[in-house]
């Protein structure tokens, strides 16, 4: 009975408590409303105003009268102007901003419509508070700035510490200010932007574009002139990414920008400062894992060499070629044995490629390099029956021997250690090894008597070599020479009194003579005229003046004939000096190559300006030769366009008063229609200094008829009309050459004609026909070519074979020009491969279709392309064409762009190019085009295999696809090739076409993924092997040779079966190494690795790496397929960084750096949305709870930009419900006595704060639940 009482009394003191505390706890719903604005006239708000910037006023009195129309921008701005304290200004800015968002609510139909214009009021809010920065900031010119500008930039820091702003669009707004500040302003962008540091460095998408902001800067600074000016920038600057380095080294992952900015950062940083610089090392080298770029190819520095020189061909002399094709590696031996091997290149037509190798080794000598040894080396490479490289050797060798460049006595201690000579076979002109004939071919003229003596005793060897015949037979050349030009000989010499040779026969005997012949020939030439002869005031006439250019042209000795055009320059007459510049302008490359040019052409200009001076008339044809000359020279475009306007107005003075070419013209019947012509003519450009289209169409259609007849007869009256034309054309030069290009194209259909080597060479000199506009005509074959298959080689049929014959071959004699006429012509073919290269291109393109075309139908007729020396002419052109546009070349002989009937010819064509002395007849494997690939013969290479990659093969079964099989032995060589460690041809594939190189990237891609281990396959033992590893390695290095060839794709090119294989090798890691140790341990030494740098280099695009913000009203665009694959992929990298950081540091290495770096990569260019959801997919999210598929680490925060929780954003709500059933009084009396209560079950859900209702004090009057978050929630107890 007792203890009945004791629970009786403790029961009811817990009653009693129990109700006590529900007596005072808050039970009336919340009651908080964002404080009424009200509508004030004009005095009572700004008296309002100005009681909120007073402290000592309370914001309970103020929120009675909130004035409405303050909000926005003008809020801000009002705030400012009355110096409203911040508290009390973000007050002001929650009251409005919470009645604003009501509004919207109230209007809001659906949630999702109520969401997107919270949105979009908050990025407008964010936008005004960004404008008033700005504005503030910009306004340096108002007085008391500074204070301004502390108050805007303390009141938005305030309201992004309140979470106010738009916090994406505010960090956005930051870093683009900083990204394109000015240079005055970016100290002020700093000092913002250093507020929310922690904020922008904590997300990828800000840090990334803050560091390389700073980079870009510090990188202008470090470049301008006036640096010094802004040494405390550049400082500031300096010291923050210092800073950067070490702090946050993940944001300067960014391959793409690195490279430019890497130098400026390395400099910036103190020598002692030992952390900084190893942090930058692993920076540098994290970068450099992520570059696409072929690790199959060879050393860098061969290439770069051979694509240097090959553009010193294409330009005018560099000065600074020197210096970058020495920088080009570090391994000086094989700078120069290339510099060796291009000179003496089958591959590289002319030899200007000579000279420019022979002035880089002079220039080298001041670093002590021997250049001797590299020659040597490369004597026993070349073939004895090679006759061209033979002769650039020996070309190469002279101009070294006299400059003292290359040791003769180092060659022939080298000859005879070797073992010397034994027969008169090793030194034979035609057969004989380039590395004995040599000492033959040495210029003596260069030879102490010592060396001279010691060569005489070798060769006495070989043959019984008499160098004393050989000296008399230099001497008796030498005599015969100058008694052809005209140079005094000795009173007794017995050519005095005799006729002299003829010069084309002396030419001829030069052609076969030796280089150390011919180069005593030019030295002595080249002494005789500038010591003797031009200096003692014997000037060249200009029949002299030819014949020695012929001769020295001959020779190949373009260094002699340097110095004596240099000595014409200063001395000779207008002739000659015409004919001079006519000289340097053929042989311009070669000019530039000895680095002569220039000194050549001022030369002339400084005479050119003498006699302007002297006469006040300059001789038309000097001033028409500079003028051609003056466009081609690089750095003279000021004096080529005033030479070009003086060259007109000459045309223009001389086509009014020239005297009539009508007495050229013999006074016989059958020239009467002619002189007719020419007298019409005459008369009409006598009457004034205009001349219209109708009546220059009128002249034109009178003189076209006798020209043709001039050019059926091939009689004098060609010339007189072609000046004629000349003369017409100066008037409406445009309207003229349209006129031309109709006849031009007229004169294709004409059958039975004369040849166009006797009227197109002529109108070209005469200056009223351009090469373009012949170059015009050579559209394809006629549809119908097959019935027009001519009788004689000219006519329709044959056309575009005698056009191109006529521009890339010497005239024949009879074409109705005089020498000079015949040089300048010459040279208008040389120029016509360089800056007519598209259209010569497609010349022979069409000729070669048009040819074989004919070819096929008619037997026994002779065409142009049949002459041997034709088809020599065809392949130096092509050679120099290749070299100009390789692609273009490529894509003009395509296969599968040219008939059958033509696909033999462009195959021996393609041979001869590839290979010297080729018949063309010879069926070159795939196996022998990737063995013989290097540097200099890669375009011809390419050339050859893009065209019989479109070929069938003859080994092709009868039923299987052609195509394929083609492709499968080319990949059977490939395999070959990389086992036998020839990775050289790896550079041809990115420049074959299109379709092959896609055919062959996807077979490659397609093996690799085969290869890729995987937990759902049976056995592992395949995949493990070397074999296979090696295979792999294999095709990744084929599919990175194509794709960083390549220009970038517009998107990246990752698929979903890439996604799968990684996330098959991600089960592999996750699993552990106690199931399939070896398996295991093959996946995080090969597999892995290779299978991230195939990720990365399909990742490869054009694409920038984000988009900017939407706005919360912008239609989005629909996302592209490959960012779902991105963002899958991007997902299994961050589960595989998860599960490698549970393994052992020593068993993965750098592999959980290399999978964050490249989801670094891939992130970058995620869009918005997609970012977003992954981070919803894998990070732990405000109010989400814990799970096994969620992470809170922080690297992933910083890729996804994505704030960690903060604690605020943890609030749950608490729902408690009570148990549905009743329970009994002894249940409650039991509950009683030992504090039980009855069973609560709780359901929590997040809580969202509004933060634009945290208000200190809300309403008027004093309430008992008027706190925004209502006091209920607390279950809080009023104090009475």
């Amino acid at each position: 009975m007792e203890h009945i009482m004791k629970t009786s009394g403790a029961a009811k003191r817990s009653q009693k408590g129990h109700g006590i505390r529900h007596r005072g706890q808050i039970n009336a719903p919340s009651t908080f409303k964002p404080p009424p604005r009200v509508t004030l006239t004009d005095t009572k708000r700004e008296v309002w105003l100005k009681d909120l910037a007073n402290p000592a006023i309370s914001l309970r009195r103020l929120s009675r009268t909130i004035p409405h129309g303050i909000r926005g921008r003008t809020l801000l701005d009002q705030c400012l102007n009355k110096n409203v304290p911040a508290e009390r200004a973000v007050w002001l800015a929650k009251c409005v901003g919470a009645n604003e968002i009501r509004g919207l609510k109230r209007k809001g139909v659906n949630g999702a419509f109520v969401m997107g214009g919270e949105l979009k009021w908050a990025r407008d809010w964010t936008v005004f508070v960004e404008q008033f920065v700005d504005a503030v900031v910009a306004g340096f010119g108002e007085n008391d700035w500074k204070n301004r500008v502390t108050y805007a930039i303390r009141l938005a820091t305030n309201l992004y510490s309140e979470q106010l702003l738009d916090r994406d669009h505010y960090l956005d707004w930051v870093v683009s200010g900083i990204e394109n500040s000015l240079q005055s302003r970016i100290p002020m962008w700093l000092l913002i932007a250093q507020i929310y540091w922690k904020d922008l460095l904590r997300s990828r998408k800000y840090g990334r574009r803050l560091v390389f902001a700073l980079l870009s800067h510090l990188h202008v600074i470090s470049n301008d002139p006036d640096r010094d000016l802004l040494v405390q920038l550049s400082s500031r600057l300096s010291a923050l990414l210092v800073s950067l380095i070490r702090s946050n080294p993940e944001s300067f992952i960014n391959p793409g920008a690195w490279s430019t900015y890497k130098d400026t950062l390395h400099a910036c940083l103190r020598s002692d400062d030992e952390q900084a610089r190893k942090a930058l090392h692993a920076i540098n080298s994290r970068n450099s894992r992520l570059v696409v770029s072929s690790t199959a190819s060879p050393p860098a520095g061969r290439s770069q060499l051979v694509k240097l020189l090959d553009a010193a061909l294409k330009e005018s002399s560099d000065n600074h070629l020197a210096a970058a094709c020495w920088a080009t590696s570090e391994n000086k031996a094989l700078i120069m044995r290339t510099v060796v091997e291009w000179a003496t290149s089958f591959h590289r037509p002319g030899l200007a490629k000579v000279y420019a190798a022979a002035r880089l080794i002079r220039q080298w000598s001041q670093f002590r390099v021997n250049p001797t040894t590299p020659i040597l080396e490369t004597l026993d490479n070349i073939a004895p029956n090679d006759k061209a490289r033979k002769n650039l050797v020996y070309h190469l060798v002279t101009e070294l021997v006299r400059t003292g460049h290359f040791s003769v006595s180092q060659y022939m201690q080298w000859t005879i250690a070797r073992g010397g000579y034994h027969c008169a076979a090793e030194i034979d002109p035609v057969s004989g090894p380039c590395s004995s004939r040599l000492l033959v071919e040495l210029p003596l003229h260069s030879l102490s008597e010592r060396k001279r003596a010691e060569r005489a005793n070798l060769l006495r060897r070989a043959g019984n070599y008499s160098v004393a015949e050989e000296e008399q037979d230099i001497a008796n050349a030498i005599r015969v020479v100058k008694h052809v030009v005209g140079l005094p000989l000795l009173s007794n010499d017995p050519l005095s009194g005799r006729k002299p040779m003829s010069l084309k026969r002396l030419l001829q005997r030069m052609g076969g003579s030796s280089t150390a012949l011919r180069s005593s020939i030019g030295a002595h030439l080249r002494d005789e005229l500038t010591g003797q002869f031009i200096m003692k005031g014997h000037p060249l006439s200009l029949t002299m003046f030819t014949a020695v250019r012929d001769i020295m042209e001959t020779a190949e000795d373009y260094a002699m004939l340097s110095d004596i055009l240099g000595a014409c320059a200063k001395t000779a007459d207008s002739d000659v000096l015409a004919s001079v510049a006519d000289t340097v302008h053929s042989n311009l490359q070669i000019f530039c190559a000895l680095d002569s040019a220039d000194e050549l052409f001022n030369s002339l200009i400084e005479r050119l300006r003498m006699m302007n001076e002297e006469q006040r008339l300059v001789p038309r044809p000097l001033l028409a030769a500079l003028d051609s000359l003056a466009q081609r020279m690089a750095g003279h475009e000021v004096i080529a366009s005033q030479l070009r306007q003086e060259l007109v107005q000459n045309d223009r003075n001389n086509a009014i008063d020239a005297c009539s070419p009508v007495s050229d013209i013999v006074a016989t019947p059958s020239h009467q229609a002619e002189n007719n012509v020419a007298e019409e003519v005459e008369k009409t450009l006598s009457s004034g200094t205009r001349l219209d289209p109708p009546t220059m169409n009128k002249l034109f259609r009178m003189i076209i008829p006798a020209l043709e007849r001039g050019w059926e007869k091939e009689d004098d009256t060609r010339r007189v009309l072609a000046t004629l034309l000349a003369r017409i054309r100066v008037f409406d030069a445009h309207h003229f050459d349209k006129l031309m290009t109709d006849w031009t194209s007229h004169i294709r259909s004409i059958p039975n004609r004369s040849s166009l080597s006797t009227l197109f060479p002529l109108l070209i000199i005469t200056g009223c026909l351009t090469m373009p506009i012949i170059m015009s005509t050579a559209s394809p074959p006629f549809a119908n070519i097959q019935s027009l298959a001519p009788e004689s080689s000219r006519g329709p049929a044959t056309y575009l074979q005698e056009l191109l014959q006529l521009v890339i071959m010497p005239l024949p004699q009879a074409t109705g020009l005089i020498a000079e006429e015949a040089y300048r012509f010459h040279t208008e073919q040389k120029c016509a491969k360089f800056e007519q290269s598209k259209g010569l291109l497609n010349l022979v393109r069409n000729a070669l279709l048009e040819y074989s075309t004919v070819r096929n139908h008619v037997d026994g007729t002779e065409f142009p392309l049949d002459n041997i020396e034709c088809q020599e002419s065809l392949l130096e052109t092509l050679r120099t064409l290749v070299l100009v546009d390789s692609s273009a070349v490529s894509n003009a002989l395509g296969i599968k762009a040219l008939p059958a009937e033509a696909v033999g010819l462009v195959r021996k064509v393609t041979t001869k190019l590839l290979i010297p002395g080729d018949s063309g007849d010879t069926q070159i494997s795939f196996d022998h085009i990737l063995q013989i690939a290097n540097e200099l013969t890669l375009p011809f290479c390419q050339l050859k295999l893009n065209l019989d990659l479109s070929l069938p093969q003859p080994s092709a079964i009868e039923g299987q696809d052609q195509s394929s099989s083609r492709f499968e032995i080319f990949a059977r060589a490939m395999d070959r090739a990389i086992e036998a460690g020839n990775i050289m041809w790896t550079s041809l594939l990115p420049c074959l076409s299109d379709d092959i190189t896609q055919h062959l990237k996807t077979q490659a891609q397609t093996g690799f993924l085969d290869l890729v281990p995987s937990s759902k396959a049976p056995d592992f033992v395949d995949t493990v092997s070397r074999q296979s590893l090696r295979m792999a390695e294999n095709l990744l290095e084929v599919v990175e040779a194509i794709i960083s060839g390549q220009a970038p794709p517009k998107m990246a090119q990752l698929s979903l079966s890439m996604v799968e294989k990684l996330t098959d090798l991600w089960e592999i890691v996750a699993a552990g190494p106690q199931e399939r140790p070896n398996c295991h341990a093959a996946v995080l030494q090969h597999w892995l690795p290779a299978m991230l740098r195939f990720v990365n280099l399909h990742s490869l695009s054009s694409e920038p790496p984000s988009a900017p913000l939407p706005t919360a009203s912008a239609t989005r665009p629909p996302i592209p397929p490959v960012h779902d694959v991105r963002a899958r992929i991007v997902l299994v990298l961050c589960g595989l960084l998860l599960d490698l950081e549970t393994l052992p540091p020593a068993t993965v290495g750098s592999l959980v750096q290399q999978v964050f770096d490249i989801a670094i990569l891939l992130v970058d260019a995620l869009p918005e949305e997609l970012r977003a959801n992954c981070a919803k997919a894998i990070l732990l999210n405000p109010g989400g709870m814990p799970n096994q598929g969620t992470s809170s680490d922080p690297r992933l925060y910083y890729l996804f930009s994505s704030p960690p929780p903060s604690p605020s954003d943890n609030l749950m709500l608490s729902h408690r419900e009570k148990a549905a059933t009743p329970q009994s009084a002894a249940a409650r009396g039991m509950g009683a006595q030992y504090g039980i209560g009855p069973v609560v079950q709780e359901r929590l859900s997040p809580f969202i704060l509004r933060r634009w209702e945290v208000l200190s004090e809300p309403t008027p009057n004093v309430g008992e639940n008027d706190t925004s978050l209502s006091l209920g929630l607390f279950e809080a107890i009023k104090l009475q």
